[in-house]
């Protein structure tokens, strides 16, 4: 618990890392690198409120100037990690600095995919705060725009929460994915289809399973050419079509990469007991399927920063398997919460009812042997509340839905969801 803890990105994982060592007892330096000039702030805001609100916008920090002197957290803001010297234990910076440590924590998070169609004017990725203030400023500034229209390439998360913030401007909105359905990958196409028609009775324009040939720039306009031979003319396109960990820094450091820092379950970095990962960057063996997997969710990336920092100080931790994935978005009027992985069920069980803005609804995803994998909700906190109690036990998926329609669902509306 003595010498120094240096933490390579200033993302949640990183800050709650640096907080958790304090906290656990951490008696050396603990040292924070960070690549953006800004004070370490929460990403999901991003993509969301932030896009909308009118007037001034700040960000939601993560840490002040004051917690972190009251805490002993050096921050070292607006220079970037360029290698990793893992024999010597040190980290060369962008700016000539080489820090020194006797623990490190890599935590410099993923990077928006970047467009294959080139850097145009008028294009956005959205990633980070200066991603989003820029495209900030491109949707506020469509409400001056004649004939504007904004095109969103890719309906996962990102794409959709654009979408929605887009629509809440009164902007015209376009969707593409090669897709047959928006977040298909995540909830499954029955399920994506109920997406479709949310986009659809917000007066989005839908071009699901088509892809994009080209997106070229004439004049004051953006020409998105789909592979089916549509030729959308946009002010604005917004490419969000997944992210790549962060991990060029440290090539040659003699660490093991495949889609991330390959770890433990406990984070500690294959072969270098003196370095970890955590957050998006850090990619452990699945143990049932025996492949490597990395986790892309701001609950998973805080609860890997604690087991990490108390480890870090001798605690005893759980496996990082313990966890129950959990991720939330907000769209238009509806409130949707999903834990576990409902791609790992092959079954699928349901209560409730797909309703326009009256939808309340839960989706129970199941392996083969009927226990429970994943959950999704809309609308429906109480739903979820038992969903995440269920999935820590590994609960039947039948016994579980009957549950819910037992304690939650009122009986004169007790029709389950054709899925």
């Amino acid at each position: 618990m003595n010498g120094t803890a240096l933490v390579v990105g200033a993302s949640v994982a990183g800050i709650r890392t640096a907080q958790a060592l304090r906290a656990e007892g951490w008696r050396g330096r603990v040292i924070v690198v960070g690549e953006e000039p800004h004070l370490p702030y929460d990403r999901p805001p991003l993509s969301k409120q932030m896009l909308t609100v009118r007037g001034a916008v700040r960000s939601t920090p993560l840490i002040t100037e004051r917690e972190a002197v009251a805490s002993e957290i050096e921050l070292s803001l607006g220079v970037r990690a360029v290698r990793l010297d893992s024999r010597r234990k040190r980290v060369a910076l962008e700016d000539g600095q080489e820090l020194s440590y006797d623990q490190l924590v890599i935590a410099t998070g993923a990077a928006a995919r970047p467009s294959p169609w080139g850097r145009l004017t008028g294009l956005h990725v959205l990633r980070d705060l200066d991603d989003c203030m820029g495209l900030r400023r491109a949707l506020h500034d469509e409400g001056r725009v004649k004939d504007g229209h904004v095109v969103v390439v890719g309906a996962g998360f990102i794409g959709s929460e654009v979408a929605a913030a887009a629509r809440a401007l009164d902007l015209r909105v376009s969707m593409v994915d090669s897709l047959p359905t928006p977040l298909g990958r995540v909830v499954g196409p029955a399920v994506g289809g109920e997406f479709t028609r949310l986009h659809h009775r917000h007066d989005v324009e839908t071009h699901f399973g088509s892809g994009v040939a080209s997106i070229t720039r004439s004049s004051d306009r953006l020409h998105v050419l789909l592979d089916d031979g549509t030729d959308l003319s946009a002010t604005v396109v917004v490419v969000g079509i997944g992210a790549k960990p962060n991990v060029e820094w440290l090539a040659g450091s003699g660490l093991p990469l495949d889609d991330g820092v390959l770890c433990d379950e406990e984070g500690r970095a294959i072969g270098a007991s003196d370095v970890s990962a955590v957050g998006d960057v850090a990619c452990w063996t699945d143990p049932d399927t025996g492949m490597p997997r990395r986790v892309e969710h701001w609950t998973r990336a805080v609860e890997h920063a604690n087991q990490v920092g108390r480890r870090l100080c001798g605690a005893t931790v759980e496996s990082v398997e313990q966890f129950v994935e959990y991720v939330w978005s907000d769209l238009y009027d509806w409130k949707t919460q999903i834990i576990g992985r409902p791609m790992d069920g092959s079954r699928v069980e349901s209560v409730g009812e797909f309703d326009g803005a009256e939808t309340k609804a839960a989706v129970l995803y199941a392996d083969e042997q009927g226990v429970l994998r994943g959950s999704l909700t809309v609308n429906w906190p109480r739903a979820m509340l038992l969903l995440r109690r269920a999935m820590a036990q590994r609960a039947d998926v039948r016994a579980t839905r009957d549950l819910i329609e037992t304690k939650l669902w009122p009986p004169r509306s007790s029709a389950r969801i054709p899925i």
